[in-house]
């Protein structure tokens, strides 16, 4: 018996290596030896900067000497490697060998909700319909009760104009049973996304009566879907107290003030996103800052301003004709 199952341990390893090449020739004997760790941390580091550079066959590349480190080890770094690599792989046009290191992924671990996710994906943006949905619904099997992949398959499908789908997948969400305060909160949103304002708001009463502060920020939403904008602010700026270097947030709240015609207010808000380090979505920050600089008629903040934007990119043309307008005021 403890024979057999040694064997197919070993035929289930052997499946990820041959399958995703991290190996031509070589035994499952042995670990990796600590050199072999630091390279293979390294080439994963190095891939992961050219995904960010948009060179993505370079960074599959980088990823396939990351896992050639592995000397017949199978753990967790492998997996993760394997991830990004069909990510890169994906990104560069190779949905097929994407897909074939999805697959070693499944094969490897037939409870891994994320492989069948990241496949879901990427036979989605191949629109292939019914393979994406038949992942995405083994990757909830899997899962257990993740409120937010329902969420991320949700935007996925609505963002590709799936809406039967997606409505699909939020159904089945809403039908979970919460427990802890972060899946009150998951269910919340859910509520939010199908417009059942009231709904959300219980649920997300007892993600902040438990101390959630996420919560807020929902909450927030529902109100202000509703248009009571007062009580939405009043949450935002709550939240924002209690976690000030969430960007997202801070940009919302600075859409918000624009939208109320409060442009020193909302200045304040993209400028406080701005003072994180690497903020996400730097450049549309900067436009919504000289915007509502020159909504404030200070046209020489938003001309200096505006000067260092359009060093830092210069591929916005928009930004040209913007510059000058402003040389005129």
């Amino acid at each position: 018996m403890e024979k057999r199952k040694a064997q197919r341990f070993c035929k289930k390893r052997t499946l990820i290596l041959l399958a995703v090449g991290l190996m031509g020739s070589v035994g499952l004997a042995g670990c990796q030896n600590k050199e072999a760790q630091e390279n293979q941390k390294a080439y994963r580091q190095l891939g992961i900067n050219k995904m960010e550079e948009g060179s993505y066959e370079e960074a599959a590349e980088s990823f396939q000497k990351a896992l050639d480190q592995s000397e017949a080890v199978v753990g967790d770094m492998e997996i993760d490697i394997c991830y990004y690599k069909a990510a890169a792989q994906y990104k560069a046009g190779d949905a097929k060998g994407a897909l074939t290191t999805c697959k070693a992924l499944v094969d490897y671990d037939k409870g891994n909700y994320k492989a069948y996710y990241l496949r879901g994906c990427i036979y989605q943006m191949e629109e292939e319909r019914e393979r994406a949905m038949k992942d995405y619904r083994k990757a909830f099997e899997t899962s257990g009760n993740d409120f937010s992949l329902y969420v991320a398959v949700y935007e996925n499908l609505k963002n590709a104009g799936w809406d039967s789908e997606a409505g699909e997948v939020l159904e089945a969400a809403s039908g979970l049973k919460a427990d802890k305060p972060e899946e009150h909160r998951e269910l919340g949103r859910i509520y939010l996304l199908q417009e059942d304002y009231e709904s959300a708001r219980k649920e997300l009463d007892q993600a902040i009566n438990q101390k959630d502060v996420k919560a807020l920020l929902y909450m927030a939403q529902a109100y202000e879907a509703e248009g009571d904008t007062a009580q939405a602010d009043a949450l935002y700026e709550s939240y924002i107290s209690q976690n000030n270097s969430d960007v997202s947030t801070l940009a919302a709240m600075g859409d918000a003030q624009m939208r109320a015609g409060k442009y020193k207010e909302a200045l304040g808000f993209y400028q406080q996103a701005l003072s994180v380090e690497n903020p996400p979505n730097e450049q549309q920050l900067r436009r919504n800052e000289i915007i509502a600089c020159e909504q404030m008629l200070d046209f020489e903040a938003a001309k200096e301003k505006m000067v260092a934007y359009r060093k830092d990119f210069p591929e916005d043309t928009d930004a040209e004709r913007e510059y000058i307008f402003l040389q005129t005021r």
